[in-house]
């Protein structure tokens, strides 16, 4: 009977574990389809199947052990495998751990590179992570999007929209006059040097993003796109980007306040802007917004 009782518990639990394997798993993929660059390959595909084939065969040995006497071996050899189970199990949430783990290292080296920009003019420093925070506040009120939203890519395009800044000198970036047309020309080829920059790495996925975030609803953007041409990403991060240079000291004018700013993006909605897109920015609660 003693015997009966701990091959039912080890199975049991061994059966408990190998589905939280699966639920992990599950995640993690998820993970890599939705929010990682990184292409899944074939065989996640054959280590699925050996999770479920691993279920099943718990539950059998569970089923086998409370109809019949297990023997000393039999109980054995049900201890061993619930040791594999947690084994298999740890081994999961290692994988999804060290995923996120090289994201955080991933995200702290772009955060690096791109502060290098933002510090070539004191008037926007720390403007990439400006936007970032701003865009993050911003998925939390575009719920009706988020089936088609990757807030995670989101946010890398987010903090990577002013990446083609990189060719700008400093004299332009803090000349208080008024640009020259080839000034000008430069400033506005900084989208355009940011996607072919991204177009070399694994945020190739997001280079459109960053190359439209200049694009206005009404036609009159950098390219010229018009309404839904502009990626949904581009447009979110468009009204932040916006936002956040008019709360903020340039060398040509001094920061506005939140209500002026609000009334300036209100007044661009279905110009500049998508205007459902700019009904919920006016969502965000204005006190969050202000302490960023």
């Amino acid at each position: 009977m003693v015997l009966k009782v701990i091959s039912c518990l080890f199975t049991g639990s061994g059966f408990v574990l190998m589905i939280l394997a699966v639920v992990e798993y599950q995640k993690l993929l998820d993970y890599y389809k939705q929010e990682s660059y990184q292409a899944l390959r074939f065989g996640y595909r054959i280590h699925l199947i050996l999770l479920y084939l691993f279920i099943g065969g718990f539950f059998t040995a569970l089923v086998d052990s409370i109809l019949r006497a297990p023997d000393l071996l039999y109980t054995i050899i049900a201890v061993i495998f619930h040791l594999g189970a947690v084994y298999v199990l740890f081994t999961v949430k290692t994988q999804a751990e060290a995923a996120l783990m090289l994201r955080e290292k991933a995200l702290e080296a772009t955060r690096a590179f791109v502060n290098v920009i933002d510090l070539k003019d004191f008037c926007t420093k720390a403007h990439s992570k400006h936007v970032y925070d701003i865009v993050s506040l911003f998925y939390d009120q575009l719920k009706e999007f988020w089936h088609v939203l990757s807030k995670e890519k989101l946010l890398d395009a987010a903090i990577l929209h002013d990446i083609g800044k990189i060719n700008i000198s400093t004299e332009i970036f803090r000349k208080q006059e008024k640009l020259t047309v080839e000034e000008w020309a430069i400033i506005k080829a900084h989208p355009a040097i940011g996607k072919e920059m991204l177009d070399q790495t694994c945020f190739s996925e997001i280079s459109d993003w960053v190359k439209y975030h200049h694009e206005r609803v009404d036609g009159n953007g950098y390219y010229g796109l018009i309404s839904e041409e502009i990626p949904l990403e581009s447009k979110i991060i468009s009204i932040a980007d916006v936002y956040s240079a008019l709360c903020n000291d340039r060398s040509y004018r001094p920061r506005l306040s939140h209500a002026e700013a609000v009334a300036i993006i209100s007044k661009g909605a279905g110009k500049q802007f998508d205007p459902v897109l700019v009904e919920r920015f006016l969502q965000i609660d204005r006190k969050i917004l202000e302490n960023l």
